[in-house]
């Protein structure tokens, strides 16, 4: 149990900094997940080796309990090459060769293009239903060095909501991105893509410097996560959780045994540890939160001096960031995180506020959900076990309870 008091000035970095203090770096945040029943002498940091190729490793821990150390040997050798494929395919600011990545497709537009089974299927899940959160690129790229400033003056240059011409520009760029006749993604046979651009569009991103039309942006490590979980499972690697910094987390583990998952939310100018979520894997884990639990996360948010938060989640419908609530934490067997963002995203980017029946919403999709509210755990699994509630009643009056959402 701990509870983060925190100075009002300079609330932005101070804020963030209360995640640091909750869960130290990524190794803990995954560590914190395991408390598996049986001897835990086999459980090691999996890391990817050093072979001098760029990877996507530095954003995961990958918790395994090895049987050997020729398995551990195994673990690592394709860890690092699932890491490497996906730093490779998901990348849209450099090509590769022999690879189409998502920066080939951006550059070769209006052409039909073969690309890696995986990054097929993350293209897949991305738009499926009509969602556009994909073709915003030309936003990410610039609402990302919003999380870099140092003052609340700096963010006329990335806010929509503090400058007019600012949101004048996102407006402009959602005129395209919105409207399928200017951009969209074509999924043909075989693994096939097809990025139709219009030449209105084509001709604006030039005159305007723009360098993609689609870009994962934040969401990406949701898909990274599913990849890198994919290769280890088909190698046999399955005692194990994988972890991203940001949120996004795949247990591989189908043997007895339960671990928990810290629900962590900010209230009252705090970040809190409510309590814990024990379950047995294997799972799909997601949680979108409006505050760092992490020093790597502290690059994904900004807290103005009045208490605002910015975060990277961005509303298709305007440009403009929004969370529902502070945090949400959804799981289900059988989908993979990016499946089961997409279905969170309609539900927690939005004005809000998120209730009871956005939850009930979810459990009747299969996707379970845990979220705060003041000092109430609310969750949806009726199996679902949450332990450690934080209680002070003792010290400040301050008691979580938990209450089951039906549908």
């Amino acid at each position: 149990m701990e509870r983060i008091e925190l100075n009002e000035e300079h609330l932005g970095r101070r804020l963030l900094i209360a995640g640091v203090f909750l869960v130290v770096g990524a190794v803990l945040i995954t560590f914190s997940l395991v408390r598996f029943l049986t001897p835990a002498s086999g459980w090691q940091t999996i890391q990817a080796n050093g072979t001098g190729e760029p990877s996507c490793a530095a954003d995961f821990t990958f918790l395994y309990e090895a049987a050997s150390s020729e398995d551990a040997k195994d673990a690592a050798a394709r860890y690092t090459e699932a890491c490497q494929r996906a730093y490779r395919l998901f990348l849209c600011q450099e090509g590769f060769e022999g690879v189409v990545n998502v920066y080939t497709i951006n550059h070769r537009p209006n052409e039909v293009l073969m690309v890696d089974p995986a990054l097929y299927a993350a293209l897949s899940t991305a738009v499926e239903g009509g969602r556009r959160e994909l073709y915003l690129g030309p936003v990410y790229s610039r609402w990302n060095d919003l999380f870099f400033c140092q003052e609340d003056g700096q963010l006329a240059f990335y806010d929509p909501r503090i400058s007019e011409d600012v949101a004048r520009e996102y407006r402009e760029v959602l005129s395209f991105a919105n409207a399928p006749e200017a951009v969209d993604l074509e999924l043909l046979e075989g693994n096939q893509v097809y990025l139709r651009v219009s030449e209105d569009y084509l001709a604006y991103a030039e005159r305007e410097g723009i360098d993609r039309f689609l870009d994962f942006g934040w969401m990406k490590n949701a898909f990274v996560a599913d990849l890198v979980a994919e290769e280890l499972t088909a190698g046999g690697i399955t005692q194990g959780v994988l972890s991203s910094f940001d949120g996004f987390t795949r247990n591989l583990d189908g043997r007895e045994g339960t671990y928990d998952y810290p629900l962590h939310h900010r209230r009252d100018g705090a970040v809190w540890l409510a309590g814990n979520l024990r379950y047995q894997g294997p799972k799909s884990l997601v949680c979108l939160r409006d505050f760092a639990a992490n020093e790597r996360d502290m690059e994904r948010f900004y807290t103005l001096q009045n208490g605002e938060v910015r975060t990277p989640y961005l509303d298709t419908a305007d440009a403009l960031c929004k969370n529902a609530l502070s945090s949400l934490v959804c799981y289900d067997r059988e989908r993979t995180c990016g499946q089961l963002l997409m279905e969170m995203l309609p539900v927690y980017i939005a004005d809000g506020p998120f209730g009871s029946e956005d939850a009930a919403a979810l459990a009747d999709r299969g996707v379970e959900a845990v979220f705060c509210q003041g000092t109430v755990v609310y969750y949806t699994d009726e199996q679902a076990v949450l332990t450690d509630l934080m209680d002070l009643t003792e010290e400040g009056g301050v008691r979580y309870t938990a209450e089951l959402v039906r549908p």
